[in-house]
């Protein structure tokens, strides 16, 4: 009996890990066609929050150097007490907003700025969709979000995004075609990468 109780533990842990890989495998075949979408976070329109922007949250804080996460040239990393937020976007004159959520959700942080931004370290000028993005979301529709502190490396590559739950990506999208792909390692015990599609890009 003991002997069939390990079996079927092993067996119930080999389908969740074949119900993740799954999740993120099934769909990108699916969308193997799609065009990756390349999106960006409108956070302002004419110095106001833009339409569709909920403010869920408010705060005060200020912005110490331009976004690790977001490479436009409106994007800040800031403080809200000791809590980081990156990105936040600035057009307004006296607050940021500061994306709360999935990029598509709009709720959002305003923060009220106590000290001018520092436009000395504000990231430099250009295009920022050629530079990696904010996030990325999988064919599988999971969200993966740029890491912006310490790396960790797993299965021997650099991870550049963490996604819900254990998944990770590593390295920056491949743009070859004109959908995007990236290395997924699905799970904290998978040993190599699969690649999957990209759905969209946020910026």
């Amino acid at each position: 009996m003991r002997e069939e109780l390990r079996i079927g533990h092993a067996l119930l842990r080999l389908a969740a890990v074949a119900g993740a890989l799954l999740m993120w495998l099934a769909p990108a075949g699916a969308h193997a066609g799609a065009a990756t979408k390349q999106e960006r976070w409108i956070a302002f329109r004419a110095g106001r929050p833009a339409a569709g922007v909920h403010v869920i949250q408010r705060g005060r804080g200020y912005c110490f150097t331009g976004s690790l996460a977001d490479p436009r040239t409106d994007a800040w990393r800031c403080l809200l007490g000791n809590e980081i937020q990156d990105p936040c976007f600035s057009g307004g004159s006296a607050f940021v907003v500061c994306p709360d959520g999935t990029p598509d959700s709009r709720d959002a942080l305003r923060l009220q700025l106590t000290k001018p931004l520092p436009q000395s370290r504000a990231n430099p000028p250009g295009d920022p969709t050629r530079k990696a993005p904010w996030v990325i979301v999988t064919a599988g529709g999971a969200y993966c979000y740029r890491v912006t502190g310490t790396t960790d490396v797993a299965a021997g590559r650099a991870l550049t995004y963490e996604c819900a739950g254990a998944a990770a990506l590593a390295g920056s999208p491949n743009r070859m075609q004109q959908t995007w792909t990236i290395g997924l390692l699905a799970t904290a015990a998978a040993k190599r990468y699969v690649t999957t599609v990209i759905a969209s890009a946020w910026w």
